[in-house]
């Protein structure tokens, strides 16, 4: 193998690639990037047996080939090589070793075993085109409620659903949900894994109720989807890619993420909470101000101490702490509409709520709710007859007294 090509092309595509090299290897040719030289073009690809990373660059080829190099080693190389100079490849000595030089400078790198490095599977079929920057902007919205405990895999995903040309993005730790719908352009069709037949309604007759439960669905990691979309953000359509066991995007450059979907794991039904929460007042609230006094007063909240949304005229005010602890308060305007008068106060994990809020992308929120210790909603106010794309639920701390 040896070829050239641009250095900024090369660490780039090396410190994209890199983003899937496993911090601890389950085996040590995984520590390693797969590089594949056909005329013109260089192909890097990476995995740590859970999500693939895969970019393609073009290069003068002199020589095809492949090798398995330290992933983690050459983009550091990478990194700190001269960004106007031009870089040549080449394996050497008898093929064990990876010769990297530009200009002045020449390293030589090991080579792992490339008949150990396992096969990568292949991207799956396009289904689908998207905006990234939408999409990278959904995904951030919906993951801050993707619960971390890897001992419930089903919580720790993002469940996608694809109803017509609409994905329903959904997350939930238990103690919130998130979802946002996410408009996108169909290709082909998108496996359905134990779909079953619907009969077709009869005249006059709604939609069939089984329609939901079999539309197209997965629950791919929040952590890898999150990845993935600010990977791959800008302004450029991804297609989206799906199989009964992989979900990918890539660009139209030929740059992809791939990961496995979490099979065998149930996502919670989630739809009858958001459905109707039979609020009976809501409090309309200026998001950047909200989320700004949220997080001040959140420094005196001591663990597992709630912050408290007290309604006081014109006015919510914020507080935390109590007794003897560090205490601290602020205001922001509100305008209510409901049952629930001055004084009603509610509480919540302070960090849920702030996290809540600086999802919003809206200059203002309508917090929905119903009792102090029943769930609330809060969504982007977006104007009259506006329907929203993005819903937060979220529980109430139970107050003593």
């Amino acid at each position: 193998m040896k070829l050239r090509l641009s250095v900024a092309a090369l660490t780039d595509a090396v410190s994209y690639t890199a983003r899937a090299l496993p911090a601890r290897p389950p085996v040590p040719v995984l520590a390693g990037m797969l590089l594949t030289a056909t005329p013109g073009t260089l192909h890097l690809a990476a995995s740590d047996t859970e999500v693939y990373t895969a970019d393609t660059t073009a290069a003068e080829v002199a020589d095809a080939g492949q090798a398995v190099v330290p992933g983690r080693l050459l983009n550091d190389i990478c990194a700190r090589l001269p960004k106007s100079a031009d870089v040549d490849l080449e394996l050497v000595d008898k093929g064990t070793r990876l010769a990297v030089a530009s200009r002045a400078a020449r390293f030589t790198l090991p080579v792992l075993p490339l008949g150990e490095y396992p096969a990568l599977p292949a991207l799956p079929d396009a289904v689908a085109t998207v905006s990234a920057d939408a999409l990278a902007r959904t995904v951030a919205q919906v993951a801050i409620a993707a619960s971390a405990d890897q001992t419930l895999p089903a919580i720790t995903g993002i469940q996608l659903r694809l109803e017509g040309e609409r994905l329903l993005m959904s997350a939930t730790d238990r103690y919130r949900i998130a979802r946002h719908e996410l408009p996108l352009t169909l290709t082909a069709p998108v496996p359905r894994k134990g779909a079953a037949k619907r009969r077709k309604p009869e005249p006059g007759e709604g939609p069939d109720p089984a329609a939901k439960d079999t539309a197209p669905q997965a629950l791919v990691p929040a952590r890898a989807l999150s990845e993935a979309a600010r990977a791959l953000d800008g302004e450029h359509a991804l297609t989206l890619h799906w199989s009964e066991g992989l979900f990918g995007l890539a660009t139209p450059g030929g740059r992809s993420y791939t990961t496995r979907i979490l099979s065998g794991h149930t996502f919670p039904k989630t739809d009858f909470l958001l459905a109707d929460i039979a609020a009976v007042a809501t409090w309309t609230l200026p998001v950047a101000e909200t989320a700004d006094a949220l997080q001040r007063v959140a420094l005196v909240a001591t663990r597992n101490t709630p912050v408290l949304l007290v309604l006081d005229g014109a006015t919510v005010r914020i507080e935390a702490g109590s007794g003897d602890d560090a205490q601290g308060s602020d205001r922001v305007p509100v305008n209510t509409a409901g049952e629930l008068g001055d004084g009603f106060a509610i509480g919540f994990n302070p960090g849920y709520l702030a996290d809540a809020f600086k999802a919003l992308d809206a200059p203002e929120a309508e917090l929905h709710i119903r009792k102090a210790d029943k769930p609330v909603l809060l969504l982007p106010r977006l104007g009259e007859g506006a329907q929203t794309p993005y819903q937060h639920l979220l529980m109430p701390v139970r107050l003593n007294g």
